[in-house]
């Protein structure tokens, strides 16, 4: 299915042009009448017959008037640059499933892609209708149309009558198109960056005399960083400052400015930001701070810059690093340059920025480039990550961020980036008192951290905990080789960090296996006596540096080992972390691919870089100071190997799935209840059957004497369960009997719940009894920024009182299925392996499926989901409908 918000009228959607201009696309009527006829006359004579096979179409007013009015179900979509309608599309239905579609584009803004994102619009509406195929009859020699209609990556069909082609897009995106659809993006969203990480000319608007300001603090950084581009200063009083020659305004600059640094107080903003767009500015940096306490200012500034097509970085931004060795943009306010290098930095926040950066300073690692995105009323993660994954001196990217109201674009950016480079999140907003200081500080709520977690695990993106994590994880990654496997080596002089080693790699998923006897033998030849040689290895306190040498040596030259952990302490009689860079520069140079990570425990810096002379260009070592730390980095590392290795293929649709049923059952639900509800028990049934869900047969009865006539008709014991409006926990709420075999009392006990609940009655549902099993709950909700995530955890009482749920966006793959059944742990002994896993990973791929594929459907859980070896059985279903605009 195209994915996509329709666009609706007075609610225009931003896109992005090919060459990153932002376009606003609006759903046109009868008042765009005049823009539409303005738009057409600018045609040359060849669009003109190309669209219309006519240089001189006749009645054109009166054709525009009719489609933009609606007539025959028309539907008309316009592009808008700089507030002016650049190019527009139109559907009109031609029977139940199928419309025909035309476009036509300003001269000016040909080979813009105005085309394309007016047609992935066009078709994300089409399918909110019903439509399921468009239709174009273009001229043969159209090659540009029949181009832009090709390059959709949906599947095509054409037939040629006369000098005629008819081409039909079928609306059922698979993989390619969601593959050119975002390959479109991020290539305009990584154009669009140009005017910010690589201007050609600089102003600083708000540059004051006074020694502490804001926009002296910039032109400074400007200077130290070498850029080479023209720099101006926006000042009312003229003159100089930093050397910078001063103008009264942005209107009075004598030169183009493709970026406009504004740190102009609060109230300003909206009147310098309004000039900056009258001037052709490209690009804003807003570093102003305290938006919010001005009513409506924030929308102001969306609305400007979606007005003059401007791309905008914060408000409340700490600046931009752009690209470059000896000379780049710089305009942050930080008191060092930040060193050069291939590190990708995209931060909410400042702050965390420069610690970031003065961390990995010790390491000798650098940025390749760093945006600050503030407030993120514009440019947002995703838009960087997309630069990155253009730029080939990128080679690890790091990601701060508090909150995304796009999170499943961004992981769409992120997976395609962390193909190439490893993308690193520092986790946030894990509290309550975490999310409300991010919200405080972003004026955005924090996204959710269960929803944030499936995206990243959908995406290959790594969650740190904090700054010492992620510097280590980082050096480990940068001068280290991928570890093969899991199975990890810990060598030490010191018994008991061997333990601390040993428990922290356990902690962090990694195994730590006794070596094969052959290993042993070998290490015992080579170490004292007293040494054990199982794993961990203990080397004792008196091992010399040419022992310890040779034993790492035979380690990192092991096939039995993935990677090596050294731990060690200084002893009166000797230190072996003097041998650890010989030995490990030597392993190196003879092509060993294990990587090794070393602990010192007396080392009074948390993180450091050791160099290895002799070995290849770019290795080198970290050292940390705990061995927590080295095993959760080791655990990156070994989790980045696994995911590059998956095959996820793509998501499927399961077997004997209907979806016209599904759309049947949801459709009666919203007739009952137009603004949306829970769905009643058999509308439930209904849903299950069309997505082959293996429900428990339900039967619903609303009095007594109902109840008491199914139990009497049964061939076996029943469940019997009270629906009442608002509870959610029937035993809970004693509205839960089983096993259920006289019929006089369930007919009583029915009465009585109807007599207590009163007007919240709703009914009563009788199911036969099933074999007793393992509970588990399978549950899928649509997230305003994630879109539809589904959920694997404990089921039954145990889903409140264990809570541990995994997440992964929907439509899930199968490998995400499987990754959810390993991360919840609930299958890793002999019996979870005994179960019906089949069962269970059909039911996931069953619930994710209907909640991608139904958008009304707002939240659905399978709970419990019942399991024995043989089979499942999905005994509870609950579904929640919104309605869906569009």
């Amino acid at each position: 299915m195209v994915e996509g918000a329709p666009a609706r009228a007075g609610t225009p959607t931003r896109a992005l042009l090919a060459d990153g201009s932002p376009a606003l696309l609006y759903r046109l009527g009868p008042t765009d009448l005049p823009d539409a006829l303005a738009l057409h006359d600018r045609l040359t004579d060849r669009d003109r017959y190309l669209r219309f096979s006519s240089l001189h179409p006749a009645d054109l007013e009166i054709y525009l008037e009719r489609t933009l009015g609606g007539a025959h179900g028309a539907v008309c979509l316009g592009a808008r640059v700089r507030d002016r309608l650049v190019g527009a599309v139109q559907m009109v239905p031609v029977d139940a499933d199928t419309a025909e579609v035309a476009a036509v584009v300003d001269p000016a803004w040909h080979a813009h892609g105005v085309g394309t994102v007016l047609l992935e619009e066009l078709a994300a509406v089409a399918v909110r209708s019903g439509i399921q195929r468009l239709v174009a009859d273009v001229l043969a020699e159209n090659g540009p149309m029949t181009d832009v209609l090709a390059d959709l990556g949906l599947p095509v069909e054409y037939s040629r009558t006369g000098p005629e082609t008819r081409i039909e897009v079928v609306l059922h995106g698979d993989e390619r198109y969601a593959a050119a659809s975002e390959d479109r993006h991020r290539k305009a969203a990584a154009a669009g960056l140009r005017p910010i990480l690589r201007p050609g000319t600089v102003a600083v608007v708000g540059a004051g005399r006074r020694e502490g300001s804001l926009g002296r603090a910039v032109l400074r950084s400007l200077h130290a960083a070498a850029f080479s581009g023209a720099v101006v200063a926006v000042n009312p009083h003229g003159g100089q400052v930093e050397g910078v020659p001063c103008w009264p305004s942005i209107a009075d600059v004598p030169c183009t400015v493709d970026l406009a640094v504004l740190t102009v107080p609060a109230e300003a903003v909206a009147s310098t930001l309004e000039e900056c767009g009258e001037q052709g500015v490209r690009a804003v940096v807003l570093m102003t701070s305290g938006l919010g306490g001005i009513p409506g200012l924030s929308a102001r500034v969306r609305e400007l810059a979606d007005r003059y097509a401007m791309r905008v970085v914060g408000p409340n931004t700490a600046g931009v690093i752009g690209p470059g060795k000896t000379s780049r943009l710089d305009t942050t306010f930080t008191d060092e340059p930040a060193p050069a290098g291939d590190i990708g930095l995209v931060a909410q926040s400042g702050g965390i920025a420069i610690a970031t950066v003065s961390e990995w300073r010790r390491l000798g690692l650098g940025l390749s480039a760093m945006v600050a995105v503030g407030d993120a009323l514009d440019v947002g993660a995703r838009d960087l990550l997309a630069w990155f994954d253009e730029d080939p001196d990128t080679s690890l990217v790091v990601l701060y961020a508090e909150s995304e109201p796009d999170l499943r674009g961004l992981i769409r950016t992120a997976t395609h980036l962390a193909a190439r480079v490893p993308v690193l999140v520092l986790q946030t907003g894990t509290s309550s008192a975490g999310q409300r200081a991010a919200a405080s500080h972003t004026a955005c709520p924090a996204t959710p951290r269960a929803l944030r977690e499936a995206a990243y695990a959908s995406g290959g993106v790594q969650v740190l905990p904090d700054l010492p994590d992620m510097a280590t994880a980082i050096g480990l990654l940068q001068g280290q080789p991928l570890p093969e496997g899991r199975s990890v080596a810990i060598l030490t002089n010191v018994g008991g960090g061997g333990v601390l080693a040993a428990d922290a790699c356990a902690a962090a998923g990694l195994v730590v296996d006794p070596f094969p006897d052959e290993l042993q033998e070998r290490l015992r030849a080579v170490l004292p006596p007293p040494a054990s040689v199982g794993n961990p290895v203990d080397a004792g306190a008196a091992v010399g540096a040419d022992a310890f040498a040779a034993a790492l040596g035979m380690l990192l030259d092991s096939p039995h080992v993935g990677a090596v952990l050294t731990v060690t302490a200084p002893t009166a009689v000797s230190d072996p972390a003097l041998a650890i860079p010989g030995a490990a520069a030597a392993a190196a140079a003879r092509g060993t691919g294990t990587a090794l990570i070393d602990v010192q425990l007396v080392r009074p810096t948390t993180v450091e870089r050791i160099e290895l002379p002799g070995a290849p260009p770019g290795r080198f070592l970290v050292s940390v100071n705990e061995p927590g730390l080295a095993a959760r980095a080791l655990g990156v590392a070994v989790q980045r190997r696994a995911w590059l290795s998956r095959d996820p293929g793509p998501p499927t649709v399961p077997d004997g799935i209907d979806i016209h049923r599904a759309h049947e059952a949801v459709t009666a639900g919203l007739a009952r209840m137009p603004s949306g509800g829970w769905m009643r028990p058999l509308e439930v049934d209904a849903l299950c059957r069309a997505a082959g869900i293996p429900a428990v047969p339900v039967r619903w009865v609303t009095t007594g004497a109902e109840a008491a006539d199914v139990v009497r008709r049964a061939r076996g014991p029943m469940a019997l369960k009270g629906v009442v409006d608002g509870v959610v926990h029937k035993g809970d709420a004693g509205l839960l009997r089983l096993p259920v075999t006289d019929a006089r009392r369930a007919g009583r006990t029915v009465d009585e719940w109807a007599d207590r609940a009163g007007p919240r009655w709703i009914g009563a549902v009788l199911q036969p009894m099933i074999t007793p099993g393992d509970e588990f709950f399978v549950g899928a909700v649509r997230d305003p920024s994630a879109g539809p995530v589904v959920a694997l955890g404990p089921g039954g009482r145990a889903t409140d009182a264990l809570g541990h749920r995994v997440h992964r966006l929907a439509p899930p793959t199968d490998a995400d299925v499987d990754d959810m059944m390993a991360a919840t742990e609930l299958f890793a002994t002999g019996h979870g392996r005994s179960l019906d896993l089949a069962g269970v990973r059909d039911c996931i791929r069953r619930v994710g499926w209907l909640a991608d594929a139904l958008p009304e459907i707002a939240e659905i859980e399978v709970n419990p989901l019942v399991v024995g070896p043989q089979s499942s059985a999905a005994l509870d279903v609950r579904a929640r409908l919104v309605p869906v605009a569009g």
